[in-house]
């Protein structure tokens, strides 16, 4: 733990667009997009979360400010990058949330964490997919471009201007490819179960979800797991935002509580 004088280093802008650090967090949480998502869709709950939480929302490559920049395929790969920026705002306790793709990042930053020794998150909040072994969904960026468009429009994640904009659509289309083949990376070697509280959310109505699949977070920790349902399908964060926000206000004040 730090000192109360001594500065949190800097990390790069474009990584937290929409950070606002406070003096002195009691935590940090991490948060981590769906596929095509943005750190926008968490900027609603920099006001909302309990006292003394600083949200960090990730800013990933490809979208945005960003969009230029190319898009992550390797999860290792991002993980290299990301790493970096992310450990030194760990010096204070923090938990991580992640939504659908946003989860198999998270998961893999707790993997990564052990795997070098680093500090131990509170918790690890994932929503809207399944544990990287029991993903069986179609790996729908290895489709061309008319099926991989129907698939986007099934998911529902995607306006439908968008998909009819043809400009636009080229535009995004490396990115939304890039986080599919992210969010169903392979389990990986380092996929013993961990050490820390996870409360995992799923969609009532999700069809590519289904909450019998959520119930396999429970073999990834050892410590106590929650699963809670929401109303609503896939993108249920968008449907039904304050329940979600409720939850993860509950989650973060229990996590909190033994580290007054």
């Amino acid at each position: 733990m730090r000192s109360a004088t001594t500065p949190t280093p800097p990390v790069p802008d474009r990584w937290f667009p929409s950070r606002k650090p406070l003096p002195e967090p009691r935590l940090r949480l991490f948060c981590l997009p769906f596929a095509g998502g943005s750190a926008a869709i968490y900027t609603p709950w920099a006001n909302a979360l309990p006292a003394g939480v600083e949200l960090c929302a990730v800013q990933l490559p490809g979208r945005e400010r960003r969009l230029m920049e190319p898009a992550y395929k390797s999860l290792p790969a991002l993980l290299d990058v990301l790493m970096p920026v992310l450990t030194p705002l760990m010096d204070r306790p923090f938990a991580i949330f992640g939504y659908s793709m946003g989860a198999r990042i998270s998961l893999e930053i707790c993997r990564r964490l052990r795997s070098m020794g680093g500090p131990r998150p509170l918790g690890l909040i994932a929503a809207a997919a399944p544990p990287p072994s029991h993903n069986e969904r179609e790996p729908i960026h290895q489709l061309d471009d008319p099926g991989f468009i129907a698939k986007l429009r099934d998911y529902d994640g995607t306006p439908e201007e968008v998909l009819q904009h043809k400009e636009l659509l080229e535009l995004i289309l490396p990115t939304l490819r890039a986080d599919f083949a992210l969010a169903w990376s392979e389990n990986g070697e380092d996929a013993a179960p961990l050490d820390i509280p996870l409360s995992v959310y799923g969609g009532k109505a999700d069809k590519h979800v289904g909450m019998d699949r959520m119930e396999h977070w429970r073999s990834q920790s050892n410590a106590e797991v929650r699963i809670r349902e929401f109303e609503g399908g896939h993108f249920f964060i968008r449907t039904h935002g304050p329940p979600v926000l409720a939850a993860v206000r509950e989650d973060l004040t229990r996590w909190m509580a033994p580290v007054r």
